[in-house]
């Protein structure tokens, strides 16, 4: 009876250090910070780990870290790709930009960097140790803990489960800024004296609240700017990430950046405006490598093309964190000389940056009180807020100076913030647009920079 007890007991516990191992210390840390932050589900991560944990005790110590690094190395990889909506091939380029992206310029990546750190420790010295007792474990309990844990993760998540729609065919039609306010048609117009301007706004989601989206609009109700210009705005549906983005508006296609460089030439307006005799640049402050746009953007019709490398600024100050660049505000107003200096007519497509999440706190006019979350609630959506404005100010500004110019801003997706109660005040498909269309006979009066 003795040894019947002692070998339960043995059992019991080779089950728990299992369970442990298998389920609780790989997966608690995420559960954990599921309360504030909106992680995806981790259906596949779960299975992972718990497969590497029945390897303990059987296979060689140095097999089973190997298999828990490249679980965890999947788990990540499957976290960002979900968060930033990235595909296979967006992956590769921002693994290749890495060397580009300051990291540990952002206190919560920084933070979350020492804490993978932290659990990958825990996670290896725990079934170095406990390996042999682990093998022991019920095979059983460990399928039922597992079911469990799953469908937690599931409910956790809120059931988001992977959109199968490209498979079955069902995707909702597709819609584009440039479609929607009618921008495509300036291509088609007699009338080719007039500059025209496309910017992208990075991360320019639409706000939920009436009273939030009105703060952001607050610029484009000039009275000034509305004398000369008429301004339309409404929202447009978005699938994935930036580059995504350029394609839906530049090309009006759902198709993704990679095709071009594998031979597809979809009708893109850059190539449409050349036609018509526009000069066409592209303007943005990252580094030309990101998404291989210096590769693909002479493809669908631009002339020249400006990145970080090659941007020449009066100010040479820096905005963002991890993605650090020129000042947008800066390149606005090299845009504006640029276009009022050019002889003959251009298409200047801007991609923004200073917007790009994580947003650094500071770095736009104070407008609201956002150490305390100002009028949004959230110190960061608040920060996101003042560099939008700054920017549809420098719009603005542009159009002051250019009367007869078409401009059309867009988003090119909603932030992918991490906190669950910032992403929630964003609409999670769609994205505003905005169109300042000049009126017959109207002016406005330039406005003194800032």
């Amino acid at each position: 009876m003795a040894n019947s007890a002692t070998g339960r007991r043995a059992s019991t516990r080779a089950t728990i250090l299992l369970l442990l191992g298998a389920i609780l210390l790989p997966n608690v840390a995420f559960f954990a910070l599921s309360a504030v932050l909106a992680l995806p589900h981790r259906l596949c991560a779960i299975c992972l780990y718990a497969a590497v944990a029945l390897l303990c005790g059987r296979a060689r110590t140095g097999v089973v870290v190997g298999l828990w690094l490249a679980a965890l190395v999947c788990d990540v990889f499957l976290l960002v790709t979900s968060m930033f909506v990235l595909d296979l091939a967006a992956v590769a380029g921002w693994l290749r930009m890495l060397p580009h992206l300051d990291l540990l310029a952002s206190h919560f990546y920084a933070a979350m960097l020492a804490g993978l750190a932290a659990v990958t420790m825990l996670n290896l010295s725990f079934m170095c140790w406990s390996g042999p007792a682990m093998a022991r474990g019920s095979r059983a309990a460990l399928s039922a803990a597992l079911v469990l844990v799953a469908a937690a993760d599931v409910a956790r998540a809120g059931g988001a489960l992977p959109d199968f729609a490209r498979w079955t065919g069902s995707e909702p039609m597709f819609e584009s800024g440039v479609e929607q306010s009618g921008f495509v048609e300036v291509v088609r117009e007699p009338d080719r004296r007039r500059h025209v301007l496309l910017v992208l706004v990075e991360s320019f989601g639409r706000l939920r609240d009436p009273d939030h989206h009105a703060l952001l609009m607050a610029p484009f109700a000039d009275a000034a700017l509305r004398r000369g210009f008429a301004v339309r705005t409404g929202t447009t549906a978005f699938a994935g990430s930036t580059a995504q983005g350029e394609m839906r508006e530049l090309c009006l296609t759902r198709e993704p950046y990679r095709a071009l460089l594998t031979g597809a030439r979809p009708s893109c307006l850059p190539a449409a405006f050349a036609a018509r005799g526009f000069r066409t640049v592209s303007v943005h402050g990252f580094s030309k490598a990101f998404y291989e746009r210096s590769a693909w953007y002479p493809l669908i019709g631009f002339m020249r093309s400006e990145f970080q490398e090659s941007l020449q600024l009066t100010r040479a100050r820096r905005c963002g964190s991890t993605f650090a660049g020129p000042c947008d505000v800066d390149l606005a107003e090299m845009i504006r000389v640029r276009m009022r200096s050019a002889a003959e007519p251009v298409f200047v497509y801007w991609l923004t940056l200073n917007s790009h999440v994580p947003v650094k706190p500071g770095q736009a006019t104070r407008r609201f009180d956002c150490e305390t979350g100002g009028p949004f609630g959230d110190a960061e959506v608040c920060s996101m807020a003042e560099i939008w404005i700054d920017l549809f100010e420098a719009v603005k500004r542009i159009a002051a100076d250019l009367p007869q110019a078409e401009i059309l801003l867009v988003g090119d997706h909603a932030p992918p913030l991490w906190r669950r109660s910032a992403r929630e005040l964003f609409e999670p498909d769609r994205v505003p647009w905005i169109r300042l269309s000049p009126r017959p006979g109207g002016a406005l009066t330039a406005q003194a920079d800032p």
